[in-house]
This record gives C-alpha cells, sequence and structure tokens, in this order.
C-alpha cells in the first residue's frame, strides 16, 4: 500500500487522479510530464514511473524509456551494482523494446557495455534491439561482432555469455540482416548449446540473401565439421525445396567421397550418411554416380570387415542403406550393380556358404524399386535356393513390381 501510495503521488501532476483531467491534455504534453517527474524522483520512485508509464496507452512513451536508460548508463559507474539501478535497467530495456523505440538503440548498446560483468541485463539489451535496432548499421556490427567472439569462445572450449548469446541469436534473426549469416553459422557449427542451435537455425532461415548459395559454399570450401554442419541446416530449412536439398546433398556426397588429407572418420561417415539419405528421400537421380560409388566404396568396406563387432554393424547399416538409395536412382548402372550383388549372393548361396539377409533383402526391395526387367532373371532363382520364406516372398513381390 505504502509503494502504491508513492507512485500515486509521484504521478499526480501527470494523471491528476482524473481520467476526464488526462484525456484533456495532449499525448505529447503527457510524456514530457512524466519525463520531468522521472528527472525528479528519487531511484525508487523512477523504477515505478516507467513500470507504470504504459498504463497510459495514448502516448507514446519512448522517449521516456531513452531518458530511463541514458540515467542508467550514466549513473552505473557511481552505483555500481545497485540493486534498484539493476531494476530500473531490466524495466526500461523491456519497455524500450515493447515500444519498438529505435532511438533508444543506442542508450542500449551502452547499457550492454557498462554492464559488462552482469549477464541478465546485457540480455535484456539485446533482447530489446531485435524492435529497437530495426535499420541500426551500428547495432548489426555490433551484434554480429559479439557473436563472433561467443563462436571462437566456444569453438575453444571455453563458457560462452549464455543469456546474452542467446538474446543475441534471436536478436539478429528478428533484423533478418544477410551480414548476420557467418556469425550466426560459426555458433550453429562451433558446438553450442541444442537450443542456441536450434534457435541459430531458425534465425538463419530468417535473414535476406541466398541462404542456400551460403550453404553450398560452406560445403565446398569449409573444414569437415562445418560442412557436415552446413548439411544438417539444409536438410531441415523448411522453406527448401526439395530440388535445393537434393542439390546440396549431391554435393555434399561429392565432397566427402573425394575428400583429402587425414579426416576425422566419425564425421566424414557421417557426412556421407546423411548426404545418401538426403539424395534418398528427394529421389534426386542426378546423384546416381555418387550414389553408386558410396555403394560400392561400403560393399569394400563391409567385405573386409568380419561383419560382427560394432564398426561392421554400423557399416552394415550404412550398406543396407546406401543399397536403398540406389533403388530410387532409376538409372540402368543402379540396375546392373545390384543385379550383379544378388548373382554373386545367390552363387554362394547355391554352393552351401553364408549369407547376409540384410543386404540380400536391402538388395531385392532396391531391384523392385527399380522396377527393370533385367533383374528378372536373378530375383526369379531365388525361390530355387534354400532361402526362408521370407526373402522368398520378397522375390516374388520384386517380380511383380518389374515393367515389361
Amino acid at each position: 500500500m505504502k509503494s502504491r501510495f508513492v507512485i500515486i503521488a509521484a504521478l499526480a501532476g501527470v494523471l491528476a487522479l482524473s481520467p476526464v483531467y488526462a484525456l484533456a491534455q495532449d499525448a505529447d504534453s503527457i510524456v514530457l510530464t512524466y519525463e520531468r517527474n522521472f528527472l525528479r524522483s528519487s531511484l525508487s520512485t523512477k523504477l515505478a514511473i516507467v513500470k507504470e508509464s504504459s498504463a497510459y496507452k495514448a502516448a507514446d512513451m519512448g522517449s521516456l524509456y531513452e531518458q530511463a536508460l541514458r540515467f542508467v548508463v550514466e549513473s552505473e559507474p557511481l552505483l555500481g551494482s545497485d540493486a534498484e539501478l539493476k531494476s530500473l535497467a531490466l524495466a526500461a530495456a523491456a519497455k524500450a523494446g515493447e515500444a519498438a523505440y529505435t532511438a533508444s538503440s543506442g542508450e542500449l548498446l551502452g547499457l550492454f557495455d557498462v554492464y559488462g560483468n552482469d549477464p541478465e541485463v546485457r540480455a535484456a539489451a539485446v533482447a530489446a534491439l531485435a524492435t529497437a535496432g530495426i535499420g541500426n548499421g551500428t547495432v548489426l556490427e555490433r551484434l554480429n561482432a559479439f557473436l563472433a567472439a561467443q563462436a571462437q569462445r566456444l569453438r575453444s572450449g571455453a563458457e560462452p555469455e549464455s543469456p546474452a548469446l542467446a538474446a543475441c541469436v534471436g536478436t539478429l534473426g528478428a533484423l533478418g540482416d544477410a551480414s548476420s549469416m557467418e556469425p550466426l553459422f560459426a555458433v550453429y557449427s562451433s558446438g553450442a548449446q541444442a537450443d542456441v542451435a536450434a534457435s541459430a537455425a531458425a534465425s538463419l532461415g530468417k535473414l535476406k540473401g541466398d541462404y542456400a548459395a551460403y550453404l553450398a559454399k560452406a560445403i565446398a570450401e569449409r573444414p569437415l565439421p562445418e560442412k557436415l554442419a552446413a548439411l544438417d541446416l539444409c536438410l531441415g530449412e523448411a522453406s527448401f525445396t526439395a530440388n535445393v536439398k537434393g542439390a546440396l546433398a549431391e554435393s555434399a556426397l561429392s565432397v566427402a567421397l573425394s575428400f583429402k588429407g587425414e579426416p576425422d572418420a566419425g564425421i566424414l561417415a557421417t557426412l556421407e550418411r546423411e548426404a545418401a539419405a538426403s539424395i534418398r528421400d528427394q529421389r534426386w537421380q542426378r546423384a546416381s554416380p555418387l550414389v553408386l560409388q558410396y555403394y560400392r566404396l561400403l560393399l569394400a568396406q563391409y567385405g573386409s570387415s568380419d561383419g560382427k563387432d560394432a564398426a561392421a554393424q554400423s557399416l552394415r547399416g550404412d550398406l543396407a542403406k546406401a543399397i536403398g538409395a540406389l533403388g530410387v536412382m532409376g538409372s540402368s548402372e543402379a540396375v546392373q550393380a545390384l543385379s550383379l550383388q544378388l548373382q554373386l549372393i545367390n552363387g554362394q548361396t547355391e554352393q552351401g556358404g553364408a549369407f547376409d539377409e540384410v543386404i540380400l533383402r536391402s538388395v531385392i526391395d532396391a531391384l523392385g524399386e527399380l522396377g527393370d526387367k533385367a533383374a528378372f532373371d536373378y530375383l526369379l532363382y531365388v525361390g530355387y535356393l534354400q532361402y526362408p520364406d521370407s526373402i522368398k516372398q520378397s522375390a516374388k513381390a520384386a517380380l511383380q513390381r518389374l515393367k515389361w
């Protein structure tokens, strides 16, 4: 009650406790009165004035929030960590953002600077710039630089400035300028927490400029982990067409298969796997030669393994998926490669040798998907050998899909 009395007393000259009196004043005079009362009041009452200001909807209180921010920036060196000053900083930043008061952008940047050791205030200042910083080149330059520095911290293993980092990612997405593509990608590809990485991906999709071309360049030219990050962003971007995703996946598979040097084998395998899976999902038949090359690579690797350890089982899964990708390529080369593989498996089985049921079923299903009559003899022969009934049924289903 006492706090409310103080607020009402401080604002008595503004509203005079009468709606009729308030309506009689024009909006500019209302704002000037608020600013005059703010100038004269104590710190606690300044905070109350800022909080109460939005109750008067008819006036644009942006200049009041700018005044409050300026007061905080100028007072922080003297008052330091004063709790009420911090509360005023948070309230004024939030109000400036809500009002989208672009004239306050300089003061918000000043707030970000003077509260260098307070992540909460810095995050509030950055968040407000999502609306208050629209069209301001200095804001973009400063936030892009901050984000680039945070990405460097992530790469070095140092802790980032988490609240401000998250706010900056969201703000740059809201501002939507193409200049933010590089720092946002740097954050995404530098090991940020999952929520921040997801926010960076969303913000990248909001930027002006040719996002697909940027990712294509990253796939072609960046280090291996960044190539994978660029492919992941491509596959997750809802605005990209199947053709865009297929073309970028083709580029990624080409780069992976021709990669030179000493790569991280795990990252390289993941890049190949994700690229091939996307080519299959998009039915991107232009990449048929690359998928065939990938299939042959995996077939050789799996053939030289013992087929039992974890690495071999992973290869087996990748090989089965590569065979599935060949099944949607629609090329005569794919038909020939898979028909030859089925012929080899049939021959080994006929001689009493072991066969891999997962790989065999994948080959049969892929040949059925391709639907080329060149596979007829090999699929038909499956029914004459000592295969499980489920395999024979798969072969019959594949035969029915052949086109004559």
